[in-house]
């Protein structure tokens, strides 16, 4: 009896790409938009094995940690309650360290890089059976590995998305689904910041730099809207937030410090100081042309009749 061979990795390939396609087609019909993005790199060419590891190790990588990573990790929050578990609860972040040590320096002396070095080492003991993969044969059995891993949890992530659909629960898990990707909506980001530019007469800031205002804060946004429910008025916690970081943005440097402020208005170090160099911060944008002495005079104007009763 003849062995059947086994699949190609570019027949895995497809099958993980065709499951790819069938989730984006069933989050669009349940979402009315897209529940994650397109990677934006070329597919990985299995003419080579080595070659193939590393650019299906970047490219899954990236599909998972970038281009689907909030409906991954929102399908991966309600896979238990749907009755579904994961194939291999830390593949994902295995993933993503094999990617580091393919494609960054590893520094043995700094924890982490160490931790990540040991992570993949024991991946790679195991994929094929030795430490350091060399011959054609070894990154061909790693290459297998990765592709079955890949699939396994693809296969996952669709069975999950499959069960939101069946749930007798599916408007509200639907709800929780769209308000997490709105979340994350990077241009919905990008047209508060635009709108909130408009709106404080800041039309002299271009795309690049909306766009350097925009990284510079994502991840603090990103932690602040985490904490809202998902009823809250996403669009508006946004718009407050993009208002808030372009006046900081924007601000001119004081040409006061805490030091100044302590000796003109005769305070202790402690939370008015800080009071008091905002105040400073609003006066001098209000009067730019003030000398340091002019500016600690008008504030100590103002500071005192902060506290004079009306």
């Amino acid at each position: 009896m003849t062995a059947t061979p086994a699949a190609t990795p570019e027949t895995a390939w497809n099958r993980i790409i065709r499951l790819h396609k069938s989730l984006d087609q069933l989050t669009h019909r349940l979402l009315g938009r897209q529940a994650g993005a397109d990677v934006s790199l070329p597919p990985p060419d299995f003419s080579h094995p080595q070659t193939a590891f590393f650019a299906t190790t970047v490219w899954t990588s990236a599909w998972y940690k970038e281009a689907w990573s909030v409906s991954h990790s929102w399908l991966g929050s309600q896979a238990e309650a749907l009755g579904h578990s994961v194939p291999d609860a830390k593949f994902v972040h295995v993933l993503g360290r094999l990617r580091t040590f393919l494609v960054h320096h590893v520094d043995r002396s700094q924890p982490k890089d160490e931790k990540t070095e040991k992570t993949c080492i024991e991946w790679f003991e195991t994929a094929c059976g030795t430490a350091v993969p060399h011959t054609a044969d070894e990154w061909h059995e790693c290459l297998a590995r990765l592709l079955t891993q890949n699939e396994a949890h693809t296969q996952f992530v669709f069975d999950t998305a499959k069960s939101v659909e069946r749930s007798p629960d599916r408007v509200p898990l639907v709800d929780q689904w769209r308000s997490a990707l709105e979340r994350r909506d990077y241009p919905r980001y990008q047209r508060s910041l635009q709108e909130a530019a408009g709106d404080l007469g800041l039309e002299r800031l271009d795309d690049r730099q909306l766009n350097g205002i925009h990284d510079q804060y994502r991840a603090r946004w990103e932690r602040a809207v985490s904490q809202l429910s998902h009823e809250a008025d996403f669009t508006r916690a946004m718009r407050l937030m993009a208002e808030w970081a372009l006046l900081a943005d924007t601000s001119t440097s004081l040409t006061v410090g805490a030091a100044d402020v302590i000796r003109a208005l005769g305070l202790r170090p402690g939370v008015e100081v800080a009071q008091a160099l905002r105040l400073a911060q609003l006066l001098h944008e209000i009067h730019p042309d003030d000398t340091t002495d002019e500016l600690l005079r008008r504030l100590s104007w103002h500071w005192k009749g902060l506290f004079t009763p009306m």
